[in-house]
């Protein structure tokens, strides 16, 4: 039932929320094979532009930092930029709600890229692997993501500057953040810290559960303070900032592309698949780049720049194919090198887990309903959801908690190491078949441990962590440009994350005592997790068990392009992002970031393509 109410409220929102649409005459097949026929139909028209043979600035990635170049850069209308997406235009309807992001994870607006078996994590999910997909479309992972805004603490990037990565501290970072909001954050608006007049929205959710405010409040009774966690400091709680406009989802495509698509000085070419980066005859420059589109290669060269803004994962794999990258991982594979750099040789990522979970008895009528999708999937709830209300403008996630473990490496005692989401609901509320695949979750384990929650007012933590103590690789499976990239990250392979998090956990159960929660009635779930049922129930060991075998991702990889200073042997671009060795060449996306953020990493994003559009500029007004 879950998943042919999720097809249908993709079809309704498709349709613009017409209420002739009815379900209960249409079955699974025809809904699904209607779904398939709108998708087509609602993709933005970008147009089919005539190619040249050379423009000015090449991009290869419309995820949010190469929406953002391709908009600064061609602000100068005598400035010609192509565009180049793997995917295709957003579906804007389709994507609207983030609530449907997990489902959107499953599809083909995103790489379903899985990790290798886990030795010590995602125990109890398929093959023990871990989800890894990343957004693919005009917008990127900003299409399918979780809509969380959060700009990292300032300590983050005054440790960049101190490491001698010029220009990347806090106080020359933040006008760049506030140039990319536009703000509407009540209690913080006014702080100093937030920006008005940018593309970005910036909002507080319209829905905003009961549980949410009295899980803020107990936070505060037990010791942590109410701050705005964009504002440089993050260590306390605070209600979600995130990335719509009146509930709707905000992407880097309808940010920054969707108004200025038309300008004849940009090409935005999608479902073209960049396979190989083009060098002068002495390999010290890039040309330009090869690419397929409509079956076809295509060459096409770059007078000023070649830009790679494919993500963490593309950027590596296609600078590694084209000969940039480790020498003998290279030679493994028969491709001739070009610049021996440590591409691909760390990857880091902010693993988590779901859970706690509390069942709540004390609501008010409203929120007691609030108990599955297809009870919001209502046509007075889309109504809601358009005009800007209803629990559809929430991805689930309400509000946020940071927190600082013993094992935490840096002592700063303003840097946390863990973040703890909480959200209104647990995946008893949503049944779909495409948030299993998401999660990579088993049917045995939803089965055994989620639907026993069906039918009851529950909501669940999730903890994150943030300062791993993890590192991995990003390789080649081979010289195929098609073959996707082999992750070779182990999670928890250091014991110090998973204490990090139990602590988190221990956090939470004792917010929870605290007396706004108490007040709602709430009590712990105490089902075990499968594989965890010989351990006593709140006990240490039966918190190390549940991380491992309930093991998720939050789709935050870095540093696999890793920025450094001059000097850095583990750095694949300097400061300002360009690739050592090779001129006209540079990287812009979240594979650059050094070392794993106390932030989610999409505010990141925007905010390495508004930077870097200006370095771009700068360092071109010089040559030309």
């Amino acid at each position: 039932m879950g998943e042919k109410v999720s097809q249908l409220l993709w079809v309704a929102l498709t349709l613009h929320f017409s209420s002739w649409i009815c379900a209960a005459f249409l079955d699974k097949t025809m809904l699904k094979n209607l779904a398939g026929l709108l998708a087509d139909v609602n993709d933005i028209d970008y147009g089919n532009p005539q190619l040249r043979q050379t423009y000015d600035y090449v991009i290869v990635g419309a995820g949010p930092a190469g929406c953002v170049l391709a908009n600064r850069l061609t602000e100068d209308p005598s400035v010609s930029v192509l565009l180049l997406e793997i995917g295709v235009g957003e579906r804007p309807a389709f994507s609207d709600p983030a609530m449907l992001g997990p489902m959107l994870m499953g599809s083909g607006y995103s790489f379903g890229y899985f990790t290798k078996p886990q030795k010590y994590g995602c125990l109890g999910l398929k093959e023990r692997k871990c989800s890894w997909t990343h957004g693919r479309g005009v917008g990127g992972s900003s299409i399918i993501n979780n809509i969380i805004f959060t700009r990292g603490n300032r300590r983050d990037f005054d440790n960049w500057a101190r490491a001698g990565m010029e220009g990347w501290s806090w106080d020359e970072v933040l006008p760049y953040y506030k140039k990319i909001e536009r703000a509407n954050i009540k209690g913080f608006d006014d702080n100093g810290a937030h920006g008005k007049q940018g593309r970005v929205s910036v909002e507080d959710c319209p829905f905003r559960s009961e549980v949410s405010k009295a899980f803020v409040a107990s936070a505060q009774e037990a010791g942590y303070p109410y701050l705005d966690y964009n504002a440089g400091g993050d260590l306390g709680v605070s209600f979600l900032q995130a990335l719509s406009k009146d509930g709707h989802r905000v992407t880097g495509g309808n940010s920054y592309l969707k108004d200025i698509k038309d300008r004849p000085n940009l090409h935005i070419s999608t479902r073209s698949w960049a396979t190989e980066v083009l060098f002068n005859e002495d390999k010290t420059e890039a040309r330009g780049v090869r690419f397929t589109k409509n079956k076809r290669y295509h060459t096409v060269r770059a007078r000023r720049e070649l830009i790679l803004s494919a993500g963490a994962f593309e950027t590596p794999k296609l600078l590694m194919n084209s000969g940039v990258g480790p020498a003998a991982h290279l030679k493994e594979h028969g491709i001739p090198l070009v610049q021996d750099l440590p591409v691909g040789r760390r990857v880091y990522e902010h693993g988590g887990l779901f859970g706690p979970i509390f069942i709540v008895q004390n609501v008010s009528h409203a929120e007691r309903n609030l108990l599955s999708l297809e009870q919001v999937v209502t046509l007075d709830e889309i109504l809601r959801f358009r005009n800007g209300t209803g629990p559809l403008t929430t991805n689930s996630i309400e509000s946020l908690l940071y927190v600082k473990s013993p094992v935490a490496s840096n002592p700063d005692p303003g840097m946390p190491d863990v973040e703890v989401m909480q959200s209104f609901t647990s995946l008893s509320f949503d049944s779909s078949y495409g948030t299993r695949v998401a999660y990579n979750l088993p049917d045995a384990l939803v089965r055994d441990y989620f639907d026993p929650l069906v039918g009851t007012r529950n909501f669940m933590f999730l903890p994150m962590l943030l300062k791993t103590h993890t590192v991995g690789r990003v390789e080649l499976k081979s010289r195929n440009p098609f073959h996707h990239p082999v992750f070779q990250y182990q999670y928890f392979e250091d014991d110090r994350d998973v204490e990090a998090l139990l602590y988190s956990i221990k956090e939470v159960l004792r917010i929870a005592q605290a007396g706004p929660l108490q007040r709602m009635g709430i009590e712990q779930y105490t089902r075990p997790v499968p594989g965890c049922e010989h351990l006593t129930f709140n006990s240490d060991d039966y918190w190390r068990c549940h991380v491992r075998v309930l093991t998720t991702t939050f789709q935050h990889q870095v540093a696999t392009c890793r920025m450094g200073p001059p000097g850095d042997p583990d750095a694949v671009v300097d400061p300002r992002l360009r690739v050592r060795g090779i001129g006209r060449l540079r990287v812009v996306d979240v594979g650059i970031i050094p070392e794993p953020p106390s932030a989610h990493t999409n505010a990141m994003s925007y905010l390495i393509g508004e930077k870097a559009a200006d370095m771009i500029k700068e360092d071109n007004r010089v040559r030309f």
